[in-house]
Parts: structure tokens; sequence; C-alpha cells
């Protein structure tokens, strides 16, 4: 694995460590499937069904809304198994089928195989071979940068879109089903992405301020052991946020994140892309789902709902002190307000 890969892996909890032996026994498949999945890229041609991209805050509720999606049946999605084959995904979603797909058994001989960890996560990590993942390794494989973040005009044009589009055709020819999965590599040039992809219909999840940075936080001390190194996705302002305090930083990662969503959002067809409460579909999961059928013009998404809750609870309770949670919302407004003592250049 590259050295900028690793940067503070040495500072993380112990449970989000990297795992040496997994990166070197994932390196020799690589070496033996990659050249088969370029082989499948030639052939794939584009999507035939719509790419769903999940964006939003980091810990705005993302890994429930791509778990509610799952739940539908009416999508395919990055499990962690698929991950393990992020840079042949064709091969991936094939070796999944033959391994968890129960249409695909014999005799129950992988039926010990298929539990999934169903609504739970851990920071955005969920157990289980069915489980959903991120897909981070499959996405950063076309970006010229590794962590999420705002991309100049010179390394949108190094972004490899031809073959993510030919490579999400090949998960797709698998499954035969629309594919899901959480985009943050494209959320702060959304508008770009989605002229450039127009099979992408976006998601884009929202959840209240405070319960916001309050999980930031939270998954900094859980992720680090400390809230002194940033965590996760990078907006424009990153530059100048960089060397604030932590609170500041935390308020404006998820200000200015929020900010250049709706603002990439704002120009693009309503019919592409739709807002998520996160409090509102817990609170009410199937009335969304009936929304987003028809906003995306995607029926299959309510055709069978009997694994969707009436309700879901949601994570939004007071875990900080009350003077923490106070700072928090102070730094914020200050950053929303231009109070802060801190600017974009």
């Amino acid at each position: 694995m590259e050295s900028h890969i690793l940067k503070h892996a040495g500072d993380r909890s112990e449970v989000f460590q990297p795992n040496e032996k997994l990166n070197g026994l994932i390196t020799q498949l690589r070496e033996l499937l990659e050249p088969l999945q370029l082989s499948v890229d030639k052939q794939s041609g584009l999507p035939k069904h719509p790419v769903i991209g999940i964006v939003g805050c980091p810990r705005s509720g993302t890994t429930f809304m791509t778990q509610l999606l799952a739940a539908t049946g009416s999508v395919s999605f990055p499990t962690n198994l698929l991950s393990r084959f992020a840079y042949a995904p064709h091969i991936g979603a094939l070796i999944q089928q033959l391994l968890l797909n129960p249409e695909y058994d014999l005799g129950e001989e992988f039926a010990d195989l298929r539990p999934t960890s169903g609504f739970s996560s851990n920071v955005g990590k969920t157990h289980g071979a069915l489980g959903i993942n991120e897909f981070f390794h499959f996405w950063r494989r076309f970006f010229p940068v590794h962590d999420p973040g705002h991309l100049s005009q010179e390394q949108l044009d190094c972004v490899d879109i031809g073959t993510l589009r030919q490579e999400l055709a090949s998960i797709q020819a698998v499954y035969g089903m629309p594919f899901m999965s959480k985009v943050m590599m494209l959320q702060y040039n959304l508008a770009y992405f989605m002229e450039k992809i127009p099979e992408l219909k976006i998601v884009h999840v929202q959840r209240d301020p405070l319960y916001l940075m309050q999980s930031v936080t939270q998954a900094r001390l859980k992720y680090y052991g400390t809230d002194k190194i940033w965590w996760s996705v990078k907006p424009k302002e990153y530059s100048f946020l960089k060397d604030a305090a932590p609170a500041t930083q935390v308020a404006g990662q998820v200000l200015y994140t929020e900010n250049a969503i709706q603002e990439q959002l704002a120009g693009v067809s309503k019919d592409r892309w739709i807002t998520a409460s996160y409090e509102d579909v817990c609170a009410n999961p199937r009335s969304f789902l009936e929304e987003l059928a028809q906003r995306f013009s995607m029926p299959e998404l309510i055709r069978d709902l009997s694994n969707i809750e009436s309700r879901y609870t949601s994570g939004n309770s007071i875990r900080l002190s009350e003077e923490e949670l106070e700072h928090l919302m102070r730094e914020y407004r200050k950053l929303r307000d231009g109070r802060s003592g801190v600017a974009p250049n």
C-alpha cells in the first residue's frame, strides 16, 4: 500500500489499523485479476441502469441510507466482500454471486456465510460479508487524489471517467439492476460529475448540525483517540480549517460540506437528485422511499417494502457535555455568519 495512503495510520485506534497481511494478499490477487477486469472493461459499454450516489456530511446518516435502499432488494450495492475485489469488481461480483446468492447454492452449502449486519455500523464500517461497504478502494482508483475533497479543474481532467463508467456497467451486468453506493469522492464537484455521468442520480442526506458535529467529534476520538486529527472528507475550505482549533474544524467541515453539496446540486435537473432529512427518513422511511421512487422514476424501489420498518430509531441523543455542544454550535454560527477568527482565502 502506498505510503500516502497510510498517513496518520499509526495514530488510528487498534480496530481501525490497516491489516498488512490482508493488504499483501489483496496485492497478489490484484496482480492476477486486474488484467481480466481490463479485458471486461473493453466489452462493458456504459451503465444500462441508474447509478444511485449517496452524498452528505460524514456522520449524516449516509450509511443508514445505503442500508435502507439495500433493504428494498431493488438495487445492487458494494459489500465488504466486493470491496476486496475493488480492482476487479466484475469478477468480485461473480464470486459473490457464486458464494452468497442462495439461488446459486447447492444444499445450503454456503448458508453460514450469508448473515449481514442489518442496520448497524461502526463509524461507517459494517459487519458480515454482505454488509455494505463505503467502496473507497474502488472510487479512489479513478482519481488523482486519495482523500475525498474539492478537486481543481486540473485534477478533474485527470479523473478517468470513461473507465469508471465501464466498470460500473460491469458490476450492473452481474446483478441486472441499478447500482447504489456512497460517492463522497464526487460530492464536492457534483455538477461536473453529473454532467459527465448521465446515469448518476443523487440522494443528499442531511442531519441536524448539532448531532452531526457531536458525531464527527466522537468519530475523531474513536478513530484516532484524539479530536486533534482531521477525519474524513475535506471541503474546499480545508486549506484554512486545517490550522484551526478542533471545534472550528468540525463546525467548518459540517457547514462547508453541506453548503458545497447544495450549491453543486442547485443547477442540476430535479429529477436527478433528492434531499433526505435523516430525522424524517427515520420517522417515516416508507414515505421517503415512495417519494424517491417517484422522483427517480424507479417504481421497483417500492415494489416490496416488507423488509422496511415503519420507523427507525435515530442516533440523535446527547453524548457530549453541554459545554462541548455549546462550543461547537458557537463555532458553527461564527463560520455561518462570517464572524470567525479564521476565513477562507
